[in-house]
């Protein structure tokens, strides 16, 4: 967590409460709490946006690129659709590269 051990973490709460006092620490942790909770929400959505506007280039070209041989059904049938655990971010990526290295071997 950016470099902090356990040791400065606790020497830092420990400040904090001193400077804060008993009674106003609860409050700065639960907006300190929502700001961060606010902050991942956000660079979700962001990541979400991107990983959207790429299907939106990618849909855009496919339409207005010739239409092309298809891929022979082994090379389709041997990859699994979804590997468990696996995250959308993590099955784009493997969409990505699997399409660089049919573009390339063409």
């Amino acid at each position: 967590m950016f470099g902090i051990g356990p040791e400065e973490l606790v020497l830092i709460l420990i400040i904090a409460l001193i400077v804060l006092g008993p009674e106003r620490m609860p409050k700065v942790a639960r907006d300190i709490g929502r700001v961060v909770g606010d902050l991942r929400r956000t660079s979700d959505e962001l990541r979400e946006e991107f990983l959207n506007a790429d299907k939106l280039l990618d849909k855009a070209a496919d339409a207005a690129a010739p239409p092309t041989e298809a891929i022979p059904a082994t090379t389709q049938a041997s990859e699994p659709a979804t590997i468990p655990g696996e995250t959308a971010f993590d099955r784009e990526m493997r969409d990505a590269r699997e399409r660089l290295k049919r573009e390339r071997e063409a």
